[in-house]
């Protein structure tokens, strides 16, 4: 005991491995001989054993009326639950196509696209048509600071 107080974790663990590694070797050593032991019987208990047996065999009846019921039972229970399972298999999902939000959003675009400009750019785009076709742009009402500032 005192020796196992100065001992690591470690070396407490191979320890008690080691003691039961040595234990499961006895055991298994010993096994053949007990197995041996128990099976040796005198004859007169084999004949007990013979006996018995014959006679359960023969209280058996020849023509056993449950195997066809038990037979048909278990079929009927197969296509009882394959009827369920296919009956109550998943429910078909709505098609999305009725009320699909991507997809009206994907509508919504294709019409701004194809009606030429967003309403909040038709001003710069009458501004960028006008100077595509190089017409003068019009502006009455432009004041030039430099023209105004400069001395004759």
């Amino acid at each position: 005991m005192q020796l196992t107080r100065h001992l690591g974790n470690e070396e407490l663990r191979e320890m008690i491995f080691d003691r039961d590694q040595q234990r499961l070797q006895q055991t298994l050593r010993a096994l053949p001989e007990r197995a041996r032991a128990a099976t040796e019987h005198p004859a007169a208990f084999w004949e007990r054993q013979q006996a018995e047996i014959r006679k359960r065999i023969a209280a058996m009846p020849e023509g056993s009326s449950w195997q066809p019921v038990t037979a048909w039972a278990g079929a009927f229970a197969v296509v009882v639950l394959a009827i369920l399972l296919l009956h109550n298999g998943p429910q078909p999902r709505p098609s999305r196509a009725e009320s699909d939000p991507d997809q009206e959003l994907l509508v919504a675009v294709e019409q701004t696209v194809q009606s030429g400009v967003p309403q909040a750019l038709e001003p710069a785009a009458m501004l960028a048509e006008e100077i595509s076709h190089g017409q003068p742009i019009s502006t009455p009402n432009r004041v030039y600071k430099e023209n105004s500032s400069e001395d004759p």
